[in-house]
């Protein structure tokens, strides 16, 4: 079986397309091993969430974001 992690870079306002993406996740097989949210300093944790996931925040920027999950990430997928 193959560990792996999802990473998520969001602000936490996209609501039901957000949690369609939640949705898609908890279908997943094999199940991830971590789902990382990596939210912008200053913003809420979005209402939809999964349960499991771990939530970061960092400064807001789309690489800056995802580089931050990458460094939390402890699976190497």
């Amino acid at each position: 079986m193959i560990d792996y992690s999802v990473i998520i870079r969001t602000t936490g306002k996209a609501g039901a397309v957000y949690q369609k993406l939640l949705d898609s996740i908890s279908g997943l097989v094999p199940q991830p091993k971590e789902v990382i949210v990596v939210l912008p300093e200053g913003y809420e944790k979005p209402s939809e969430q999964l349960g499991w996931e771990s939530f970061y925040f960092c400064p807001k920027g789309m690489v800056t974001q995802r580089l931050f999950g990458i460094d939390k990430c402890k699976t190497s997928y």
